[in-house]
């Protein structure tokens, strides 16, 4: 690898770390810092929604509040650059934790597209792929054919 391509994987790392941070942190705002805001999102595998930037924004500023304590553990970050434009399929583990303290868990992968931008990268679009779930309460529905 150059030193070029060094770089461009390690800020595309910290791209999906801060965005597993804002999440966690419940800084939905901060997501305009992350994806370009042309963004398609994808969380219907899990039993959210897919839409723009701002759909997401609001929708998890709501569904969320369901959830008490929830972490999202991001590995296997595979990347494939081209250019100003590259892909990624990133590992996911999700516990989280209901109101009434009952815990379960979900394995996702993320397939992301990613845009440079003035030498700044971003999540240009995001469709979560559901992998496995354990504990999942009746009430919280993470398969959207049911």
């Amino acid at each position: 690898m150059d030193i070029t391509e060094i770089s461009d994987r390690l800020e595309l790392e910290k791209l999906v770390t801060d965005y597993a941070t804002a999440i966690d942190s419940r800084d939905f705002k901060q997501l305009n810092n992350l994806f370009t805001p042309d963004a398609q999102i994808d969380y219907t595998a899990v039993g959210g929604i897919a839409g723009s930037l701002a759909e997401i924004i609001a929708f998890l500023e709501t569904a969320l509040d369901f959830f008490p304590n929830y972490q999202h553990f991001i590995s296997n970050i595979s990347l494939t650059i081209n250019g100003n434009t590259a892909t990624g399929k990133v590992m996911c583990f999700n516990p989280m934790q209901t109101k009434d303290s009952q815990v379960f868990f979900l394995g996702m992968w993320y397939q992301d597209t990613y845009l440079k931008v003035n030498d700044k990268w971003f999540i240009s679009s995001r469709i979560e792929e559901s992998s496995w779930s354990h504990n999942v309460p009746v009430s919280v529905n993470t398969d959207p054919q049911q």
